[in-house]
């Protein structure tokens, strides 16, 4: 027996709108009628497509379905009214990598398990021969379980037979030189110097990131695409020093202008991450805006080790056990340098 297509009612009601992803797209957290529970809403309006057709309205949903992974964003359903696309997923109370990372810096650590996390879904979604294309923070949710997700495929593409894609829309602050080429054509290298663009932002913090980025965005356009385009923007040695210079060279490696220079994969990234180990992965970066000082600081079997530079370069070095605090004379100096503060943090 053959079976005619049905359509049932789906029921949400939309409490706030908790994102906008460009003119034609916004975000809501929503309550599912039948579900009785919380999830999230993508409404996507329909005038926003070129053609009227269904086959590319539920493109993006299709492409996350089909991309099912532990490090990729679920779609719960897809629907339509007459105006609107809808899309629902899960709602992950932990909000987004970006959420994380303007509220404090992460440990290294940190930085390798979100960073080998993401590029897993990365990875998955390159075998489905898709590039995301959109790869930044926002797009990077994190689970109950505080895992990092890769999410929005509204800009995602299917790769031709030669393994390329047109890319006609891109987010300025994640442009990789290649897009300003003639035919804006990229491949899985496109995404492997975005994600090398979160793993920067990760370590150097959104702060630095945004302040080079408007340095140069806002003026002249051809400054930042200069800038781009002659690996000028990001600032390649901007890390703070607790950051390993294995990592930096991870992150150098995947922003190079050719693309040909970069990571052969995601999965390649990842196995360079596994390599990266130490007493430097755990010191908590605080950066005091009142007095300009810098602290690092961990905690390793009830021992605190501290070490604070002033603004002026004198710095204060302390051991505390049982609320004892013990001065490190050594690092305790009226100017200290770069490589003084690497030394003390790769030794302690």
């Amino acid at each position: 027996m053959i079976y005619p297509c049905q359509k049932a009612l789906v029921s949400f009601e939309k409490n706030k709108e908790i994102g906008q992803e460009g003119r034609n797209s916004k975000v809501y957290l929503a309550t599912d009628k039948n579900l009785d529970g919380q999830i999230v809403i993508k409404e996507i309006s329909k005038a926003s497509f070129d053609h009227d057709s269904s086959e590319l309205y539920f493109d993006e949903a299709r492409k996350l379905y089909k991309s099912t992974h532990p490090n990729v964003v679920q779609v719960s359903y897809a629907c339509e009214d007459d105006q609107n696309i809808y899309i629902a997923m899960p709602f992950y109370r932990n909000g987004s990598l970006k959420k994380l990372i303007e509220s404090e810096n992460l440990t290294v650590r940190e930085i390798i398990k979100y960073a080998t996390e993401f590029l897993s879904g990365l990875h998955n979604i390159h075998s489905k021969n898709l590039i995301h294309t959109d790869i930044k923070p926002d797009n990077i949710l994190l689970s109950n379980r505080y895992e990092a997700l890769l999410s929005d495929f509204g800009l995602c593409q299917h790769l031709n037979l030669d393994g390329i894609a047109e890319i006609d829309k891109a987010y300025p602050k994640i442009l990789p030189p290649e897009y300003f080429t003639p035919d804006q054509l990229a491949d899985r290298k496109y995404d492997i110097y975005q994600a090398g663009l979160v793993l920067y932002m990760m370590c150097v913090g959104l702060q630095s990131f945004n302040q080079q980025f408007f340095s140069y965005y806002g003026k002249d356009p051809s400054t930042l695409v200069q800038a781009i385009v002659s690996g000028r923007f990001p600032i390649r040695n901007a890390h703070p020093p607790h950051i390993p210079k294995k990592l930096i060279s991870i992150i150098n490696k995947c922003l190079k202008i050719q693309p040909n220079d970069r990571p052969n994969s995601a999965l390649a990234i990842i196995n360079a991450l596994a390599d990266i180990d130490g007493h430097i992965l755990d010191w908590k970066y605080l950066v005091d805006d009142q007095d300009g000082s810098k602290t690092w600081e961990k905690t390793v079997e009830g021992k605190t080790i501290q070490l604070r530079v002033m603004s002026d370069h004198s710095s204060e070095a302390v051991k505390i056990v049982n609320d004892k605090s013990t001065r490190i004379k050594a690092y305790c100096k009226d100017r200290i340098e770069v490589d003084d503060i690497r030394e003390f943090l790769e030794s302690h």
